[in-house]
């Protein structure tokens, strides 16, 4: 029996340690892999980027569930896998309307951003938090839009059962009376500083998102809205109007 459960600790901290050391350095390889494919001026290069973390966010969340259910003995429901219930005063209803408002949102502003480009209107440069570190991430052409809206779904889903799922089982196993505003905290702090090749501006605004994201799980008990949500947030990153890439010059 201790044997199992010095196996147990041992996987659960070696998920910790790739999900608070590793991913963080891992994201800003990335981020500086991909700037340099962009300085080459090729066109399409961020999709291919798009599709390989695409790959990579389902790997990684489907081992971390497979080990916490397998190996850790969480149950699905224990990581979020289930039909929302409602608490902390917030009803089935209130938190419906929001998505649907939200969704709502998001059309109108697709539609006045694809009513102004076909009026040929300029577009204003964003201004967004994490700066041009996130910026140089939106897609420009048709295929990388295409690319990271599958990218976009994939990290709704499975950063949802990684940093709120996960997350909040193995912290409620370690601390069983914290209290939830401490929940909210600590998930939504671990979830900006996987954002670390944001910058602190990006890291701020994403650990502010995270924890809204956690205590709408905390009050719903299910991950369901948390990731209709977080996928609507990301996918508004479409509507943004940026620049194409400066094409590459002769000679380079």
């Amino acid at each position: 029996m201790a044997a199992v459960h010095g196996v147990r600790l041992l996987v659960a901290l070696a998920i910790l340690v790739f999900l608070l050391v590793g991913e963080p350095l891992l994201g800003k390889v990335a981020h500086r892999q991909l700037l340099a494919a962009i300085a080459t001026g090729k066109p399409d290069v961020r999709a291919p980027f798009f599709r390989r973390w695409t790959l990579r966010g389902w790997a990684v969340a489907l081992a971390v569930l497979g080990l916490s259910i397998f190996v850790l003995g969480f149950r699905p429901s224990e990581l979020g896998v289930r039909r929302p219930r409602f608490s902390l005063g917030l009803d089935g209803g209130f938190l419906a309307g929001f998505a649907i408002a939200l969704a709502g949102g998001v059309a109108i502003g697709l539609f006045f951003a694809r009513r102004a480009k076909r009026a040929g209107k300029p577009k204003p440069k964003p201004v967004i938090a994490g700066g041009e570190n996130v910026l140089s991430l939106l897609p420009r052409t048709p295929r990388e839009r295409r690319a990271f809206a599958a990218l976009a779904v994939t990290a709704g889903i499975t950063e949802e059962l990684v940093w709120r799922g996960f997350g909040l089982a193995i912290l409620l196993a370690a601390f069983p009376h914290l209290s939830n505003p401490f929940q909210i905290a600590i998930l939504g702090f671990t979830f900006g500083w996987a954002h670390l090749y944001q910058g602190w501006t990006g890291m701020l605004a994403t650990g502010i998102f995270g924890a809204l994201l956690a205590g709408l799980y905390i009050a719903s008990g299910s991950l369901l809205l948390p990731m209709l949500l977080h996928v609507l947030i990301d996918m508004r990153a479409l509507l943004l109007p940026v620049e194409a890439d400066a094409p590459q010059e002769v000679g380079n």
